[in-house]
This record gives C-alpha cells, structure tokens and sequence, in this order.
C-alpha cells in the first residue's frame, strides 16, 4: 500500500507492522476574520463605526458585510452557504468631548468597554451553548436536546449569510442583541475592545482589561503619540492570545477615548 511517494506498507511478510505517521509543516488556518473602521462617517463628522465580523465557510460573507455596514441588512447579503459574525459599535460626541457608544452583535465576536475601572459587556453570546441563545430557541417550539451544542453542524445559532441553512432550520436567526447606550464623560479614563473569538475563547475579560491598563499606567514607556500606543496595545492584546495558544483566527479592535485613536489586528 504506497501512502505518499517513497513511502510504502507491505502486509503479510511480518507479524508486526508498526507505522508512525507525523507532519513536517503546521497548517496555517484561512484567514476569515474582517476589522473595519470609519472615523468620521461621511456626512456625519461626530459619528464613527467600528467592526468585526468572523467568517465561517469562507471569508466572502465577511468581506461584504464589512463593505456594506451600517447600512447593511440581511437581504443584501447574498450568500448561501457561507456566514459570519457580525460585531459592530457605533460611536459619537455631543459637541463638548463626550462620547457615548451603543453596541450590536449577531453571534460570538465580542465588545467590552472600560469606564474608570467598569468592565461593561456590550455584546450578547449567540452560541449554542449559551443560556440565553437555547432559551431563545427553546421558544420557537423546537428546543435543543440535552447536551447538543450545534445546530446543522455550527455553532452559531445567530449569523449574517448562510441562507441556505435558515431555510432548512427556522431556529437560525439574523436578529442581532442591541445594547444599551453607554455615556463616557470628558474626564473619564475610557476605551473599547473588540475582538472574534479567536482571542475570547482563551482570554477573558477580566484578564484583557488588565493587560490593556497595565499599559495604560506605564504609557510613558510607550510614544507619546496615541495611535501608536493604540498598536502597542492591539499587539500585546495578539501576542498573548498566541502565547495560550489561540486555535482561531484572531482579529482586535482597540479604541482608546481618552485619545481618539483606533487599531486593528488581526492574525490567523
């Protein structure tokens, strides 16, 4: 039996056969995540919009769906047997530096803000196993059963795209959890993460929040420019999803307020 070129079993000459099978090269997953962000709006100077959207099944639902936001909705995204999560925040002043923010979210890629040391989550889980996502289901009529933790084969039970399915299974939806407005005053210490899966699926917030203010009170370390403390940040956010050994692609946002300024990372 020739398993590749030069490498071959024989059976039958010899009572023991011993087979050790091993890669030489790591597979490097298909980047399917998509971060995006508008600072200003055209037309709209003190709104901005940031956001993240995992694809699964390919990368294209994504792609359109970062291209088509925020006027985007579930009909114009025509795909069929791809989807994507979709996690976008929109930011705006009152003309005297305040900010105010308000999230929404259709599947697993999360938001967090910190406000003066308050962790406030800003997005909803929509995987199968989430409390809040079977109870939904379980008022279609058509619960879960005990222990199953996907439907059709994903774990999403919320997603933009994939039509195909939500035509053979009701239990699919595109409804996305808004949250609350948040109001970040002038003088508070304030910034937003966002990120797939990826990075929360090996780092919690709590943690993620430490790791951003213990650079924030030694940012003197750091340039004095915003943006790039913003990448510092973004990447020391990355390196440790990596470090714990992320099996996800990755992507973050970081927004601190207290500068305005934004960076996206991404990794697969």
């Amino acid at each position: 039996m020739e398993l590749a070129s030069g490498d071959v079993i024989t059976l039958g000459t010899t009572s023991k056969v011993f087979v050790h099978i091993s890669s030489q090269t790591e597979k490097k997953l298909p980047m399917e995540d998509v971060c995006y962000h508008q600072w200003p709006l055209p037309g709209v100077d003190q709104f901005g919009i940031f956001g993240i959207c995992d694809g699964h099944g390919g990368a294209e639902a994504a792609r359109s769906a970062s291209k088509l936001l925020p006027e985007m909705t579930e009909t114009s995204i025509n795909h069929h047997y791809e989807g994507c999560t979709a996690t976008v925040l929109l930011v705006w002043t009152d003309g005297d530096d305040n900010f105010f923010a308000q999230c929404a979210n259709l599947g697993d890629s999360a938001c967090v803000v910190n406000i003066d040391g308050k962790l406030i989550k800003m997005t909803e889980d929509h995987r199968i196993s989430s409390y809040t996502e079977r109870l939904r289901i379980q008022e279609t009529g058509e619960p879960l059963k005990e222990g199953e933790t996907r439907l059709c084969g994903l774990n999403l039970a919320r997603m933009l795209g994939d039509k195909f399915l939500k035509q053979q299974d009701s239990r699919f939806s595109s409804e996305p959890y808004i949250s609350r407005v948040v109001h970040i005053n002038q003088a508070s210490k304030a910034f937003a993460l966002m990120a797939s899966d990826g990075f929360w699926d090996v780092i919690s917030a709590k943690k993620a929040v430490q790791l951003v203010l213990a650079v924030l009170q030694t940012r003197e370390r750091y340039s004095t420019d915003g943006e790039n403390l913003a990448e510092k940040i973004a990447n020391i956010l990355l390196s440790e999803a990596r470090t714990v050994r992320t099996k996800d692609n990755t992507s973050i946002i970081f927004l601190d307020f207290d500068s305005s300024r934004v960076s996206c990372k991404g990794v697969s």
